[in-house]
């Protein structure tokens, strides 16, 4: 060996072994500041993690779920090691404290916090860089196989806020302002009084169920939604569900209803009722031990309710136990012998004034006139103060004139008072008789469809199948005619408003009136569960039937044969999800043009369906379908729908149905093979829906052809709307003619995790970095048409979004952009006058994103923005500047989220104040770098106005209609409001801060203003006040102030001894 090998190999040994842990250690000395601003910043990026999972973790925990070991080791590691990191970075501040070098004193305490510090950032990078397998409630729980080992069907066949009883709910004491709460303009005094002693009912720990009886039309259902409303903005109840019952109890809708309000979403996707009881009741004993209060709200209840089927805790009496109910019912016995009520409340008529007031406010200016008054007080007289009978009275009288009033009235003299139901029948009939003989038609499908809130989309594929809109060619049209129809319904009272945008209900009234008119000559038969059996009716009547509904009802086994021979439409919803059809059921239904069936088996061929040559609509749901080549038979077939249900293989048969307009194959998870040719075979089909189902498509040209191709889709010439998702861009021609679709929702890549807007045109991305998808024709095509749009992996792209598409965006309302390192800006171009419609902006882990707006925006673009959401967008400094914020008048809620850089909301250059009047929710998590709402110039700036110091200035920034404030994790502020800003905060109900370590108070009294800037420091609408892991908070106030509020007893406080008795007081 040479002797220059010799001193290489000695070099190597002394500078590993040597010099390199020698020059380490002397970075561990001389750059402890270094080492403790990368753990802050590994402490942060994990505190955005945790923030992030802990959304999936409060979801599974209203679901029930059972957390894996792998997420609940995870989260006990990340919080021991953010504890450890914490106490070492305030050991490291506190020395730094008493150094005049603003760093540690001697070369042994760096040398050991910078070692320390190293080992503890590496720690928790890992833990970030584990946290991104947890994106989904699957990826972090799972669903306890506890609640499908109950007492299940057999599994070949398929089954169709916690209030302890001793606990209190705590309702409000002060109804000074009821009226001024409730809908329509206000509620009546008598109905204010009801609702207070309601309340007061529900408050008393000795009633666990609370009833409210009276007759058809009286208004229970309103006063139920006007009480629900009073105790949720009272926050009486930590959770309110709410489920309409009715007449023909359909469990599993009454279970989604509540689970849907409960936040258990889970529900949904069990088949078998006892499963989800037993979801349900497991949720609802979670709340009870947590001490936490519910209420069930249960409307329209004709006969007892079983609470145990439905998953409500109850004893063997059928008493519930563990929280609260309201009911309603025509029938105090329902209450008290079936439900166990422990306090009822008979609702009757209005007041005579009340009366008179819901009357004219109606007619109008008439019941002034001095020709029309004594016709009104008898009008008044007859309807003897029943709101539904006040309402019909007065819709039939309000562009009448005197004269048709007088006849009218004379004609309803006849009624006595107690005979208030023949009044009601009367009026309805004379409001049935004028209507035209399709919106009769579509009353009666409504009375069919048995329940008091019918689907829409349903009603239309059931109208088109039964002829209802004449002279309409296609499905857009017969949803419009639809929409008109129900609109002259509801025009005539026949019909009621709904909450929900173009719903509306049928008054149980209603629904009688109507079958007991249709029942003359062609009978509409909706089976009650007291017809043990279909068998037992009269054979006449069913000959003659033209309608028959099974909504939901106990049946064990069908006829061999049903003999219908004029039936058009037969509903069947099933509770018993064994059923099988006979194959000749139908023989008889040579008429039948709509066919539903709900959770049967067709588990051989569907012979029954051979005979059904008429039929136009059928409609599969949650069904078993081992081969439907027999469907192909149904030449006539316009609408056909297989959902929830286990099929596998679309056939080539299924090409023949040539007259199909609307096909729907959604959530049919199992249906992997659609054959070549069956698509493109349906050239009239104008609507295709397949969400959560076939994605297996073929390429263009691939060979041989095994599935289906989308470019199947150019042969339908009428097709208008798309429901798809496209697992690979490959599968995807870039010919495919897309400008047709005026609604669509088209999934590219892997986006099962993202939410959904309401809106007609939807288009969701998830790209690779090697995917050029954008740039293909028919993307581009829909781009600048979408009103949603999610945008997920853009790279080596464009800087900006506008920039995406030549169009500009015009009917863009909700965009969503993540995990994009190409994008800096939002909007780039001052003279782009893009996202003029757009209500919600959401951007998260954009790591170049810059600003959302590059330069000043004209005054359209962001006029319509509602909800802005932006999280670790890490080198954001401002949200917005000044001139921005000025133009987003309509904004409700501002979202801000582990931004590290973030140094301000709004960037001012001048001494103007920023007024948001609609701003409702502000919330702030994580912002470590944050000292103020406001930040000047630029990051070199001093961050603070002035000699501000508090993070509010109400000199400079006011927000009249604030109702929710979360500050969360913003390290660097030292107090929250100036007096001034609190005085403007009158429409504040909750307000929480926590892990905010330098916060020393609340309130800050104004420099040369001391607390006088106000008598009294009022939020008086708060009703949940939290303060959570402050540590260096002493007190709420500096300064003498008092607080006034109304709703006192409600405040929910962690920290009520910080506040000085004045404050209190």
């Amino acid at each position: 060996m040479s002797a220059d090998s010799v001193v290489g190999i000695g070099w190597d040994v002394l500078k590993r072994y040597v010099i390199v842990p020698i020059e380490r250690g002397f970075g561990y000395v001389i750059s402890s500041k270094r080492f403790a601003n990368r753990l802050r910043g590994e402490v942060q990026n994990l505190k955005n993690e945790v923030q992030r999972v802990e959304v999936l973790a409060e979801q599974a925990r209203s679901n029930v779920r059972k957390f894996n070991d792998v997420f609940t080791a995870w989260e006990a590691n990340a919080g021991k090691a953010l504890e450890e990191a914490r106490e070492l970075l305030d050991e490291f501040e506190k020395a730094t404290k008493t150094c005049c070098y603003g760093t540690l004193p001697d070369p042994r305490s760096r040398y050991q916090f910078s070692r320390k510090s190293e080992d503890k950032s590496e720690i928790i990078n890992q833990l970030t860089q584990k946290c991104n397998r947890f994106n989904g409630l699957d990826d972090i729980s799972f669903i306890d196989p506890a609640f499908r080992n109950v007492a299940a069907p057999n599994p070949a066949r398929r089954e169709g806020k916690d209030v302890v009883h001793s606990t209190s709910a705590t309702a409000s004491a002060s109804f000074v302002s009821t009226s001024m709460k409730l809908r329509d303009g206000g509620v009546f005094e008598s109905r204010a009084l009801m609702i207070r002693n309601i309340m007061d009912a529900l408050a008393d720990n000795g009633n666990s169920v609370v009833g409210i009886y009276g007759m058809g039309g009286v208004g229970k259902s309103t006063l139920l939604a006007d009480t629900e409303k009073i105790i949720r903005e009272e926050n009486s109840f930590d959770l309110v569900a709410q489920a309409d019952v009715s007449e023909h109890q359909d469990i599993k809708r009454i279970q989604e209803e509540i689970a849907h309000k409960l936040g258990l979403s889970d529900l949904k996707h069990e088949e078998y009722v006892s499963v989800r009881a037993e979801l349900l009741h497991g949720r609802l004993k979670v709340e009870e031990r947590n001490k936490k209060t519910v209420l069930i709200i249960l409307d329209n209840l004709w006969k007892g309710l079983d609470l145990k089927s439905v998953g409500i805790p109850c004893g063997p009496d059928n008493k519930v136990m563990g929280c609260k109910l309201l009911l309603t019912s025509r029938d105090r016995d329902v209450l008290r012998r079936d439900m166990g009520c422990d306090k009822d409340f008979h609702l009757g008529g209005l007041k005579e004034e009340e009366a008179k007031r819901l009357f004219e406010r109606i007619v109008g200016d008439k019941v002034h006139d001095d020709k029309f008054k004594p016709w009104v007080e008898v009008a008044l007289d007859k309807c003897a103060g029943v709101p539904f009978l006040i309402i019909a009275v007065a819709k039939r009288f309000k562009d009448a004139g005197l004269s048709e009033w007088k006849d009218t009235l004379k004609k309803i003299e006849k009624f006595k008072d107690n005979k208030i139901n023949d009044l009601i029948n009367q009026m309805l009939k004379w409001s049935y008789d004028r209507l035209e003989e399709d919106e009769k038609s579509l009353l009666q499908l409504c009375v069919v469809y048995g329940i008091s809130t019918p689907s829409l989309e349903n009603l239309v594929r059931y109208g088109v199948g039964l002829g209802l809109f004449k002279e309409v060619s296609c499905m857009e049209d017969a949803r419009d005619r639809l929409s008109s129809q129900i609109r002259t319904l509801q025009a005539s009272s026949l019909l009621l408003d709904s909450e929900d945008v173009d719903g509306f209900k049928i008054h149980d009234l209603v629904r009688e009136f109507v079958a007991s008119i249709a029942s003359k000559d062609h009978p509409l038969l909706v089976l009650k569960d007291k017809d043990k059996s279909i068998t037992e009716l009269l054979k006449d009547k069913l000959k003659s039937c033209r309608a028959v509904c099974f909504p939901h009802i106990d049946m064990k086994e069908f006829p061999k044969e049903l003999d219908c021979p004029e039936l058009r439409i037969f509903l069947l919803f099933t509770n018993d999800e064994s059923l099988e059809v006979p194959d000749s059921y139908f023989n008889s239904m040579k008429k039948l043009t709509v066919l539903t069936l709900t959770s049967i088996h067709l588990i051989h061929s569907p012979k029954p369906f051979q005979f059904l040559e008429n039929l136009h609509t059928l409609c599969l749901d949650n069904c078993w379908l081992e081969d439907v080549v027999i469907l192909g038979k149904l030449k006539g077939l316009q609408i056909l729908s297989i959902v929830d249900s286990e099929i596998q293989r679309l056939p080539k048969e299924i090409g023949q149905l040539v007259e199909l307009r609307l096909l729907e194959l959604s959530n049919c998870s199992e249906l992997e093979i659609i054959e070549p040719g069956v698509l493109g075979s349906l050239i009239k089909l104008e609507e295709l829906y397949m969400e959560d189902s076939f994605d297996q498509w073929n390429v263009v040209d691939q060979t041989p052809a095994t599935n289906a191709s989308l470019i199947e889709l150019n042969n339908m010439k009428n097709l208008y709307t798309l429901q798809v998702s496209i697992p690979n861009p490959s599968m995807l021609p870039g010919d495919l003619n897309v400008e047709k679709f005026s609604k669509y929702n088209i999934n590219i890549g892997d986006v099962q995790h993202w939410p959904s807007e309401k809106g007609s045109s939807t288009l969701k991305l998830k790209l690779d970095p090697l995917s050029n998808v954008l740039r293909k024709g028919c993307i581009q095509s829909i781009l600048g048409k979408s009103d949603n749009l999610f945008l997920d992996g853009l790279n080596e792209i464009e800087q900006s979004i506008c920039a995406l598409s030549q169009q500009d965006f015009l009917e863009l309302k909700h965009l969503q952009v993540k995990n994009s390192p190409s994008v800096h800006y939002i909007l780039q171009l001052p003279s782009h006058t893009k996202f003029k419609m757009l209500e919600s902006l959401i951007l998260k882990n954009l790591i170049n994103l810059e600003k959302i707006s590059k330069n000043n925006i004209t005054s359209k673009s962001f006029s319509a923005l509602k909800v802005l959401r932006v999280e670790s967008c890490n080198k954001m400094e401002v949200l917005f500047p000044l001139s921005v914020v000025r133009e987003l008048s309509k904004i409700e809620k501002i979202e801000v989220v582990g931004c590290k850089l973030m140094r301000g909301i709004i960037e001012i250059d001048d001494c103007g104040k920023v007024e948001l009047h609609n701003l409702h929710v502000l919330m702030f998590h994580n912002l470590p770098n944050i000292k103020n709402f406001f930040a000047v110039g630029s990051s070199t700036s001093v961050d603070q106005v002035g000699t501000q110091i508090a993070f509010f200035n109400g000199q400079q920034v006011a927000f009249q209609r604030l109702e929710t404030l979360e500050i969360n994790g913003l390290d660097n502020i030292e107090f929250i409001f100036f007096p001034s800003m609190v005085k403007s905060l009158t429409q504040l109900k909750k307000l929480t801060i926590s892990n905010c370590e330098k916060t020393e108070a609340i309130i800050m009294e104004e420099e040369g203003l001391g607390m006088e800037t106000s008598k009294f420091l009022a939020f008086p609408m708060l009703t949940d006040l939290r303060l959570e892991r402050m540590k260096s908070l002493t007190c709420f106030s500096h300064g003498k102030c008092a607080r006034e509020s109304q709703s006192q007893d409600r405040v929910r406080s962690h920290a009520t001894a910080l506040f000085n008795q004045e404050v209190r007081d």
